[in-house]
């Protein structure tokens, strides 16, 4: 029996993957069990570019989902369109008429003035419609809680709309900081429009929730008199999703190290591949043995830079892409390999960091190569003795940890049972999911009482 009725606002859910799913869909997948009916009100799914309809399956039934339409501007990433062709066997495409010409002109134009109209974010078009049905919602479901998780952080705009509408408790979770990102507008009235925005938020919301103990500081810091409550939930790991997990794209007798996620500009494996490239000329490590595979986003749509590296390095026959995959395809992948690969972006402020993925390499529970700027991420990994750490701007550093988790592979060493001590799976409790959406709870009930 469920005593209590929780929103959850989060425009990135599924059938929506990707990094920021996780967060709101546990909460929502174990809520229940501490007493909570969730409702989850969300955006009604258009192209995007991690489609991932299986993580559905994970809600127990009695979670309602609520979908709002998205106001559209310009056409999604990857919509494209097929040119048309000329009727004569289809070989030369025909003359764009006006209005295509005018269309492409007007959505070029639109692309350009993103950045000054639509603020906080590109979600902000959502705002109008979430709001709508999110007063159907309050009014229909004596919700008790409204709990809004960002990125975008247009999903704090409407929780705070509804909460004051509806006089309801509220929690802002923040799984990344708003004003005090490392990716920022660089419009100074626009940053100074979202600093009013954030500051809004702080005052109104009854609890702030985040993910790292660097964000609580920052946060605390800069909204010390706005803030009533600010609590620290770490992200997690689900071990359901690793029962019963059968190793997947195996190949037997290589060295296999295994990225899944989104690689960009700041956040590449070029230093790596160099390093790996020096290591077979030095004769330290043999080419034979090795496989690099990457699951997701390898090179950024219109971009090339990782692709053209591993063919200037001669490793295409070590690295392959496999594109995006189902979340359990993803995991299975994972517990195939021998080593895990964390890259972090190589930003100043990088290391507040902790990227989602670690969490769930800890739970796969295979070795872990970090190349991450030092932080929260690299003290997690060297508590828990999940790996080796490098910064990611130092070949030479890369070079060694990659080098030490070949030797431990090649000398069969690696046991991280052995290592992690047996009462690993207590110490990482707080890195769970289940742990997480208790805390959650516990946290909603204090501010209604």
């Amino acid at each position: 029996m469920n005593d209590h009725n929780v929103l959850i606002i989060c425009y990135i859910f599924p059938p929506i993957g990707g990094g920021g799913v996780p967060r709101p869909l546990k909460m929502a997948k174990y809520l229940g069990e501490f007493g909570w009916k969730v409702h989850v009100l969300t955006v009604e799914p258009a192209y995007h570019a991690t489609l991932d309809p299986s993580l559905l399956a994970q809600l127990p039934p009695e979670v309602t989902i609520h979908r709002a339409k998205e106001w559209q501007v310009l056409p999604k990433k990857g919509a494209a369109v097929a040119p048309k062709t000329a009727a004569n066997g289809g070989d030369q495409p025909t003359k764009p008429s006006v209005k295509t010409v005018l269309k492409k002109q007007v959505v070029n134009v639109l692309k350009k003035a993103k950045p000054y109209i639509m603020i906080p974010d590109d979600q902000i078009l959502w705002m109008p419609n979430a709001v709508k049905l999110g007063r159907e919602i309050m009014k229909q479901e004596k919700i008790d809680v409204i709990f809004s998780t960002s990125g975008p952080v247009t999903n704090h705009l409407v929780a705070r709309k509804l909460a004051r509408e509806f006089d309801t408790k509220w929690v802002a979770d923040f799984r990344d900081p708003w004003t005090q990102n490392m990716h920022t507008s660089g419009i100074a009235w626009r940053e100074r429009m979202e600093e009013r925005m954030e500051a809004d938020v702080m005052l109104d919301a009854d609890a702030i929730t985040t993910v790292t103990a660097t964000f609580a500081k920052n946060f605390q810091a800069k909204h010390q008199a706005s803030i009533k409550r600010l609590e620290l939930i770490y992200n997690g790991f689900d071990q359901a999703d690793f029962d019963g997990l059968k190793p997947a794209h195996v190949v037997p007798g290589k060295f296999h190290a295994v990225y899944a996620g989104i690689l960009y500009q700041k956040r590449n494996p070029r230093l790596l591949l160099q390093a790996i490239r020096e290591l077979i000329d030095a004769g330290e490590v043999d080419q034979n043995d090795l496989l690099l595979s990457f699951a997701g986003v390898f090179d950024y749509p219109g971009y090339s830079e990782n692709r053209d590296c591993v063919e200037q390095l001669g490793l295409g026959k070590i690295v392959r892409e496999l594109g995006n995959l189902p979340h359990k395809e993803a995991l299975g992948l994972m517990k195939g390999a021998d080593a895990l690969l964390l890259i972090g972006d190589v930003s100043a402020d990088a290391g507040a960091y902790i990227p989602g993925k670690l969490y769930e390499y800890m739970g796969i529970g295979k070795p872990i190569l970090a190349l991450n700027k030092a932080g929260e991420a690299t003290e997690i990994i060297e508590k828990f003795h999940l790996g080796q750490v490098a910064d990611p701007e130092e070949k030479d550093a890369v070079k060694q940890a990659y080098l030490q988790l070949y030797k431990e592979w090649k000398a069969q060493e690696a046991n991280s049972e052995t290592q992690r001590g047996a009462d690993f799976s207590e110490r990482v409790k707080p890195y769970e999911r289940r742990e997480q959406a208790r805390q959650l709870a516990a946290l909603m009930e204090d501010i209604l009482d």
